[in-house]
């Protein structure tokens, strides 16, 4: 029988980007010669003579106490990672259909698999055992750890830091906004409804949840589109109650329209934040030479110099800034500074927008104070990177 030094704990919504160690040995009396350690797809629907198709394999050899050691982590971020974190979502939400406002995100964002683990030992023993592992694509801290249940729901973005149980977002009127929630069900049945209540004004509506992680989408940019029309929101905070077996809210703070630079970027839970920036920004643009051909070799009367210039490369950035930020606000602008994804939205606002509407940045930032004991509100200052531009060259 396979022995764990530390229990698997396979009921964990495990971490893809945090350490996920185990360490592992076999009670047989016989000496154990290697393991194998295979990851399968978990699939329902596979007859039992069939085989999930395999997604790794490691092979392990003892230490002289005779146990086994591996970090799974880079192995299912790898697995994981299947489109490079990119937002290819153009949503096309529509009034009478509540169906219209959802839509699936689990690739590349959950992984849910069978974990084999199998001793050979001398004379030919085998000793197997198989575990179902959930891994999200996110990453936690020191500090700010909380084991978090597989089988438990998660909005993907930063909770409370005084209640886990709910998340704060702010949602400006005319532009595009979603956010996603993490919420296993059997693999058996790929959709299944859930209840959203706005403890606010008392309003419900049901939606349709697609997969594991669904993203709830409120605006593609119009504003005649939106989840209102559907299930109202208040001007200000909305208190939006999940109907799952355990109560979560999301904290939605409804904002009128402003002008800005409006972000949003991949933050620690796998999910996508959505800010707008102040619209007193900034917009610099620096080029560098790409040198010089020699071209000396014509008299002074026939020639334009003595060489040629080969072109310039020209990149723009923006120094944008988020002013008198508390607590819940900080927690989710903060995630800016780690993120390895940020889009800056080049659409119109008050219009139906889709993935093209978003380029991709660089963050060229690379500190920020995140509290200061002199002042309660918090501000931020960020310069970003934008794609480089095409220039005529020789």
């Amino acid at each position: 029988m396979i022995k764990f030094v530390t229990d698997i704990d396979k009921d964990r919504l495990r971490m893809a980007y945090n350490n996920d160690i185990i360490r592992f040995y076999s009670d047989d009396t016989n000496p154990a010669l290697y393991a194998d350690v295979i990851l399968r797809e978990d699939s329902p629907f596979l007859l039992e003579t069939l085989e999930a198709k395999q997604l790794f394999s490691i092979r392990l050899y003892p230490n002289p106490e005779g146990k086994f050691y591996v970090n799974l982590q880079p192995y299912a971020a790898a697995t994981l990672n299947t489109r490079n974190f990119e937002d290819n979502l153009s949503p096309s939400p529509e009034a009478g259909s509540p169906d219209s406002f959802t839509y699936a995100f689990s690739e590349g964002i959950v992984l849910t698999a069978s974990l084999t683990i199998s001793i050979t030992h001398t004379g030919g023993a085998v000793a197997k055992s198989t575990y179902p592992i959930t891994w999200l694509a996110g990453a936690q801290q020191h500090g700010e750890y909380t084991r978090l249940a597989k089988g438990s729901f998660l909005l993907l973005s930063p909770s409370r830091k005084d209640n886990a149980n709910e998340w704060p977002l702010k949602y400006w009127q005319g532009y595009p906004f979603d956010f996603s929630f993490y919420m296993p069900f059997s693999l058996l049945s790929l959709r299944r409804n859930f209840s959203l209540m706005n403890e606010t004004n008392g309003l419900s509506q049901t939606f349709t949840q697609d997969g594991s992680v669904t993203r709830l989408v409120f605006s593609d940019g119009r504003t005649d589109e939106t989840l209102e029309t559907l299930l109202p929101l208040a001007e200000g905070r909305n208190r939006l109650k999940f109907g799952f077996t355990q109560p979560k809210w999301a904290l939605v703070e409804k904002v009128p329209y402003k002008c800005g630079v409006y972000l949003k970027w991949l933050n620690a839970l796998g999910g996508y934040s959505y800010w707008l920036f102040e619209n007193t920004y900034a917009l610099d643009r620096s080029t560098k030479s790409l040198g010089e051909m020699d071209s000396d070799n014509n008299n002074l009367d026939s020639s334009f110099g003595r060489s040629i210039a080969l072109g310039k490369e020209s990149q723009d950035s923006m120094k944008i800034i988020a002013e008198l930020l508390n607590e819940d606000d900080r927690r989710i602008v903060e995630g800016i500074l780690e993120s390895p994804k940020i889009y800056l939205f080049t659409g119109q606002p008050f219009a139906r927008n889709s993935s093209r509407s978003w380029i991709e940045v660089n963050l060229k930032t690379s500190s920020a104070r995140l509290k200061n004991p002199k002042q309660p509100l918090i501000n931020f200052a960020f310069e970003i990177e934008l794609p480089q531009r095409y220039t005529i060259t020789l």
